[in-house]
């Protein structure tokens, strides 16, 4: 009937403009949430980019530090994170080496804006902690590239990092839901289509003649 017909076109429209007002929503609070990390990122990309000179700095500070030893694998995590809680060093560890022969462990440890290269000598059980600043900056950049690919064994070794590894994920998906609903936004405003297509147009023929460019140099 005319009147049932009404009610389910009524009842599609109050659907379809509850949903754009909730996307509406969602687009500007999740964009402000994010923005920060967008900021952070895009300062960072250009710092990546354009690098300055490193300033002189300080030397390296050094220093040694007597340890105990602990049972378990030589060169594994845990047991590589118990020396560094001996020697008060925190940080993503980079890699754990262990030279049998010369009974040496070698533990890289790095934090946002300062290295830290601790060296054991087993046989004494003597540490060798050579710890460098490096600046915000270099802070920036680590974090812009850190944690990096989430498979590698030795990724996210330092709960920070492993946190920030979640909230890294968590950006990346609030970007794309960003997208998505903007152009879902952008497609209900009818008198913006045409400039709409002229830019998504013209983004996605830029991308492609780069990448293009890219591959088949």
């Amino acid at each position: 009937s005319r009147g049932g017909r009404e009610c389910r076109s009524s009842r599609a429209f109050d659907f379809v403009t509850h949903l754009y007002s909730r996307t509406r929503d969602l687009h500007l609070y999740a964009g402000l949430f994010l923005s920060p990390f967008v900021l952070l990122f895009a300062i960072s990309t250009v710092l990546l980019n354009h690098p300055s000179r490193p300033a002189p700095g300080k030397p390296p500070a050094k220093r040694q530090a007597s340890i105990k030893v602990p049972p378990g694998e030589m060169g594994s995590i845990p047991h590589a994170r118990e020396i560094l809680g001996q020697l008060g060093v925190t940080g993503e560890m980079d890699y754990v080496r262990h030279n049998a022969k010369a009974e040496k462990l070698l533990i890289p440890v790095s934090k946002p804006g300062e290295s830290t290269r601790v060296e054991i000598d087993l046989k004494t059980g003597t540490a060798t902690i050579e710890q460098e600043q490096r600046g915000l900056g270099d802070a920036l950049n680590y974090l812009h590239k850190m944690p990096g690919p989430h498979n590698v064994r030795f990724r996210g070794n330092w709960t920070y990092m492993s946190w920030w590894a979640v909230t890294t994920d968590v950006v990346v998906y609030g970007i794309l839901f960003l997208t998505i609903s903007g152009l879902y936004l952008w497609w209900k405003l009818k008198a913006e289509r045409t400039v709409g297509w002229v830019l998504v147009g013209g983004g996605a023929a830029t991308v492609a003649l780069l990448v293009g460019a890219i591959v088949t140099a």
